[in-house]
C-alpha cells in the first residue's frame, strides 16, 4: 500500500510541469530586448523640439528685426504736388516691407498728435531723430523728387488723338542711422518711362493731366537705389529701450515678433549726447551713452514686448537704450 502511494505522488509531480506548458493562461517567456528601452523623457525629447533656445549666437543677433520709418518725399517739381511725394514714400515702403530684416513704423506712430515740422522742403531732423530713438527706431528714409520732365509727341489729326509721352524723374534717396544721426546714403538716381494715352479733340494740355504720369518714372528711379540700401542697412544695429522698470523686472519695447528670444542678452546704455566742435561750432555726431550693464530676457508681454532681469551691472533707468549682446566665443 505504501508503495502504491509513493508511485502516485511521483506521477503527479512529473505530470504537473507538463500541464503548465499546456495552460493557455500561463505567461509566455519575455524575450530579451536587443537594446535598452528609452526613458519617457528621451522619447519626448526626440519628438518635441523646444520652442526657445538659451544659447546665444550670431544667428540670434542677425534675426532681430530693425524698426524703420519712411517719411514722405519732398516734391520740388510742378507736377503732382504732395501726392507724388507720398507715392514715392509708399513705393519705398512696398519694397522694404518684403525684406525680413525690417519692421516699418508709420510717421503717425511717432507723432500721434501732430506731424513733423516740414519747412523749405526739409524735415526738422533733430525732432525726427529724438522721436525715432524714443520709439526704438533704428533707421529713417526720406528724400526728394528734384526734377520731372515730360515730353509728348503724337498725331494731332483725328477725333481721338493717340499721344506718347516720355517721363524722366530725378529722385534723391536718403538713409539715416537714427542712433548716431549719420547719413548713410544720399543717392541721386534717374529713370525714364514711355507711356501712351488718348486725348479727345486735343482739349487738354500736357500740364492738365493728373500727377500719376510721373509715378512710373519715380518708382523706377527708387528701385535703382534699393540694392544700395540693402548693403548699407546691414551696418545699422538694432536698438530698443527700457520702457518700464518694476522692482527687479525690466520691460523692453520689443519682444518675440521683433525677434528677441528668451535668454537673449541686451547691453544697456545711458542717453546719447551731441558732440559739437568748440572751434567751428559744427555738429560732429551723437556720442553713445555710458555703458551700464547687461540684461537677460526671461519672458514676453503684450503684443511685442519682453521682460528682462539683471545679468550684470546696475543703475538702469527707464528710456535707457538697449542693444543685442553676443558673448565672445572662447
Amino acid at each position: 500500500m505504501r508503495y502504491i502511494k509513493l508511485t502516485f505522488i511521483l506521477g503527479v509531480l512529473f505530470f504537473l510541469p507538463q500541464c503548465a506548458s499546456l495552460n493557455p493562461f500561463a505567461s509566455s517567456p519575455i524575450p530579451k530586448p536587443d537594446a535598452e528601452l528609452k526613458t519617457t523623457a528621451e522619447v519626448v525629447g526626440e519628438n518635441v523640439q523646444p520652442r526657445y533656445t538659451w544659447e546665444i549666437n550670431d544667428s540670434l543677433k542677425n534675426s532681430v528685426k530693425k524698426r524703420i520709418v519712411i517719411l514722405n518725399f519732398h516734391n520740388r517739381t510742378q507736377y503732382g504736388g504732395r501726392e507724388l511725394g507720398e507715392f514715392a514714400a509708399i513705393a519705398v515702403k512696398d519694397s522694404i516691407s518684403k525684406m525680413p530684416d525690417f519692421v516699418i513704423i508709420n510717421e503717425e506712430e511717432l507723432t500721434p498728435d501732430q506731424s513733423f515740422t516740414f519747412q523749405d522742403g526739409k524735415y526738422n531732423m533733430k525732432e525726427v531723430f529724438e522721436k525715432a530713438r524714443a520709439r526704438g527706431v533704428s533707421a529713417i528714409v526720406t528724400g526728394s523728387i528734384d526734377d520731372l520732365r515730360i515730353q509728348e509727341r503724337g498725331d494731332e489729326v483725328g477725333l481721338f488723338q493717340t499721344r506718347y509721352h516720355s517721363v524722366t524723374a530725378n529722385v534723391k534717396f536718403q538713409l539715416f542711422d537714427a542712433t548716431n544721426e549719420k547719413m548713410l546714403i544720399a543717392k541721386n538716381t534717374s529713370a525714364e518711362v514711355i507711356e501712351e494715352h488718348t486725348r479727345f479733340l486735343g482739349n487738354r494740355s500736357i500740364e492738365s493731366y493728373d500727377a500719376n504720369r510721373g509715378e512710373g518714372a519715380v518708382s523706377k528711379a527708387i528701385q535703382k537705389t534699393l540694392p544700395l540700401f540693402s548693403t548699407f542697412a546691414k551696418r545699422i544695429s538694432w536698438v530698443g529701450r527700457i520702457a518700464k522698470i518694476d522692482l527687479s523686472r525690466f520691460y523692453i519695447n520689443a519682444g518675440e515678433p521683433t525677434g528677441i528670444t528668451r535668454g537673449q542678452l541686451l547691453k544697456v546704455f545711458g542717453p546719447s549726447h551731441a558732440i559739437i566742435d568748440d572751434d567751428s561750432q559744427q555738429f560732429i555726431g551723437m556720442a553713445p551713452g555710458r555703458f551700464k550693464g547687461i540684461l537677460k530676457v526671461v519672458d514676453y508681454f503684450g503684443v511685442d514686448g519682453a521682460v528682462a532681469i539683471v545679468h550684470a551691472g546696475a543703475g538702469f533707468e527707464e528710456k535707457d537704450r538697449v542693444e543685442i549682446y553676443s558673448p565672445p566665443r572662447q
